[in-house]
């Protein structure tokens, strides 16, 4: 979907009553947040109609483009400095929101970029805050030199409880970041757990052509995503570097999106142990061939690591998600995050963070158990279908957003 279609001036008339929807994210991207908004955008436009999404862009990507009833602005001026790049977008949001001003259904956003500007143009306008991560959170992993500064830090601090205060309702995917908002003096019954959503490609997983010819032979596993330390690839790879040595069949691929800098230290990884030729590193593929790359594997894994990135912050793993769609098991970490969606020895295999030992132990009991397997498989699919799937997901989505709409009724 989101296909460019003719230009129409930014400036251009949309109709009278819109929803808006506003992310400081380079969209579309292969990373799972890109899926996220997906899936967030066309729940506005099931449930309202028209939609405004305002976002990032490369310079290659239209600044404006249309899908139906969903109009996206893109703001395309890149600056290397993330807190000036910060501003402008919240300029932007300001402008789009005062030229819609009386006319908003509903506004949704992702982070006080958007959230903050959008609040203070139109005040009493309806909102919901939807929160992966407060950056003051994030910080800490992504821009360690910004986090490192106080005032920074408690200017941060107060757009974040504006926008929380501000909000009719707050959305999060995950129980780990509702408890985390609940520590922020946010009212349990104003935040909204609704997980991530498995497009209908990975439910079809199966059927879908496979764009990675090797997979065709040997047992593969698999990992789909970043590479950032709390992601825990690092720990994936020592546990399969001790297994594969009496297992020469097994292999293990690494579909990731990450800069060349974080590949470079996988890669000396893989190379200390020896592992060239037994571990694939792959860059991205879309949707649907990462739904026919699922359908490959023996089973895939979600090795987060014990950080407070994922045990206070907290997340939904799209990885975690999209592999169940797709009935294929998982092996994760055995953190709240995991355990709130699998369960050991249904789903898949649940192994201490950050132990490779362990990790290596749940690879080999997976690999070796043929009809274990498929039972978690099957486990999987009835999981994904029961929790993940657009059906679900959005009917849930569609409820909570014309309860914000309406006040609270």
């Amino acid at each position: 979907m989101f296909q460019p279609s003719p230009i129409q001036p930014p400036g251009a008339a949309s109709p009278r009553a819109v929803s808006l929807y506003a992310a400081f994210d380079v969209f579309p991207r292969a990373k799972g947040s890109s899926s996220h908004i997906a899936s967030m955008v066309q729940g506005l436009e099931r449930a309202f109609g028209s939609v405004r999404l305002l976002c990032l862009g490369t310079p290659e990507m239209p600044a404006y483009q249309r899908e139906g009833a969903i109009e996206i602005f893109r703001f395309r001026r890149r600056r290397r400095d993330l807190l000036t790049r910060a501003t402008e977008f919240a300029r932007f949001v300001a402008g789009h929101v005062r030229a819609l001003r009386g006319g908003l259904r509903l506004a949704v956003f992702r982070d006080p970029w958007g959230g903050y500007p959008l609040l203070r143009s139109e005040p009493g306008c309806p909102c919901v805050f939807e929160v992966n991560a407060l950056p003051s959170w994030e910080l800490g992993y992504s821009r360690p030199g910004l986090a490192a500064d106080p005032v920074l830090r408690a200017k941060l601090r107060d757009m974040e409880r504006f926008c929380l205060r501000g909000a009719r309702h707050v959305l999060c995917v995950s129980g780990v970041t509702r408890r985390a908002l609940m520590a922020e003096d946010v009212p349990g019954e104003r935040v909204t757990v609704i997980p991530n959503v498995a497009h209908d490609a990975f439910f079809k997983a199966a059927s879908l052509p496979c764009p990675i010819a090797a997979l065709e032979e040997g047992e593969w596993c698999g990992y789909i995503g970043g590479l950032q330390a709390w992601q825990g690839v690092e720990t994936l790879v020592d546990a399969f570097a001790r297994m594969a040595p009496d297992r020469p069949r097994t292999r293990l691929l690494i579909l990731h999106g990450d800069t060349p800098r974080m590949l470079r230290a996988v890669e000396r990884r893989v190379a200390r142990w020896g592992l060239d030729g037994r571990v694939l590193l792959h860059p991205p593929l879309d949707q649907q061939g990462v739904a026919g790359v699922l359908a490959r594997l023996r089973f895939s894994a979600v090795p987060l690591a014990d950080t407070p990135r994922n045990t206070v912050q907290g997340c939904c793993p799209v990885k975690l998600v999209e592999s169940l769609a797709a009935g294929v098991p998982v092996v994760a970490s055995d953190l709240a995050v995991n355990r709130e969606w699998v369960r050991d020895g249904e789903e898949g295999l649940l192994a201490p963070p950050d132990d490779a030992r362990a990790w290596a132990l749940a690879l080999r009991r997976i690999f070796d158990d043929g009809p274990g397997r498929d039972r978690m498989a099957a486990a999987a699919r009835r999981r994904a279908s029961e929790t993940f799937s657009w059906r679900i997901v959005h009917e849930q989505l569609h409820n909570m957003f014309h309860y914000a709409a309406n006040g609270g009724v």
